[in-house]
């Protein structure tokens, strides 16, 4: 992604910033902007009119840098999104300092148990089951685990270490008081959150041995109910690329879950192929769901798709997905085949 520099000049004549600071810190602004069609086939939509819509979403995210005399690297981010809602709000916000003892970051941003999770690949179409087909789809769609901290609020406010890389091993730790994000101090009650003490830590492992890439990762989560159950959970994946293929999966399990679920775990499988502009691939994840009151629900999830990159940022892609969800204790059994198609300009 190209991001646009701009001179910190602006924020001074803004207010924002002073002279001095100003000569030190550099803004970059970067984004997505995303337009979508899609088309439904889906046995619990008795409420639709058309079997067909459009869709469109984009984030924007700035982030500053400056680098101390003494050379300690520090900064700040901000993303705005749901921008296609018509609603601006904001997603992720910290401010972190950096050198060779690693980075801290605080604020509102995911846990290093996502940051370094390793999952079955999903850089093509809108994503694979990781995709938007879930943006077109009535009934429900089932559900998957993409890496442990899908089971809350990844960017809750925390404070997080992340270890500088050293033989191709990185990792860290992050903890939070609760699960809400964007927190104004007073979340303090269980009304609140339903989670206290949330503590997140991961590391993966990258090297090259003689053409073949590998990339494993590790990840686990543990946090105190609040009136209800612990959270706790585990991930693991492995990733293996050789001459623009990539193939890897992923497992996840939510051992003690708060609220309806006692157990969830999810498999991922998946491949992809990149080359010249063509990136095409294939994944799978299969869901399982067990509830307090008792009995399961599965899911299972089949994707394809492409992407092809027209020009640098302009890219068009497509996926279609098919969906087979159980029934749950709230909802019906659904199954659903979701095409999509759609444009992006990233800068």
């Amino acid at each position: 992604m190209k991001n646009l520099l701009l001179g910190s000049t602006a924020l001074v004549g803004a207010g924002l910033l002073s002279a001095s600071a100003a000569a030190q810190v550099e803004l970059t602004i970067s984004g997505l902007a995303q337009f979508e069609a899609g088309w439904v086939d889906e046995d619990d939509d008795a409420d639709s009119e058309r079997d067909y819509d459009f869709r469109q979403d984009g984030w924007i995210q700035f982030n500053a840098r400056g680098v101390a005399d003494n050379g300690l690297e520090y900064g700040a981010e901000i993303e705005l999104d749901d921008i296609a809602a018509g609603e601006i709000e904001q997603d992720e916000q910290y401010v972190y300092i950096a050198g060779d003892f690693g980075t801290v970051r605080f604020g509102d941003k995911e846990g290093p148990a996502k940051e370094f999770a390793v999952t079955a690949p999903i850089g093509f179409g809108s994503g694979g089951f990781d995709g938007n087909y879930t943006q077109y789809t009535l009934g429900q769609a089932g559900a998957y685990l993409l890496d442990v901290e899908e089971a809350l609020d990844s960017d809750n406010t925390k404070i997080t270490y992340l270890t500088p890389e050293i033989g191709g091993f990185q990792g860290g730790i992050g903890f939070a008081p609760a699960d809400a994000a964007g927190k104004p101090g007073t979340h303090r009650t269980a009304a609140d959150s339903d989670l206290e003490n949330i503590l997140t830590a991961g590391f993966n492992y990258s090297a090259d041995f003689q053409g073949f890439e590998v990339l494993a990762g590790v990840g686990g989560i543990w946090g105190g109910g609040v009136d209800t159950d612990d959270l706790t959970g585990f991930n693991i994946g492995l990733n293996v690329g050789f001459g623009g293929i990539t193939v890897g999966g992923a497992y996840v399990l939510l051992t003690d879950v708060p609220g309806d679920l006692d157990e969830h775990s999810t498999w991922q499988i998946g491949a992809q192929y990149e080359f010249g502009p063509w990136t095409v691939g294939a994944n799978a994840a299969f869901d399982t769901r067990e509830f307090e009151v008792g009995g399961d629900s599965d899911t299972q999830i089949y994707s394809a798709g492409a992407t092809y990159a027209l020009a640098p940022g302009l890219a068009v892609y497509g996926d279609i997905t098919f969906v087979d969800a159980d029934a749950t204790p709230t909802d019906p059994e659904n199954e659903a085949t979701v095409l999509l198609v759609g444009t992006s300009v990233a800068f």
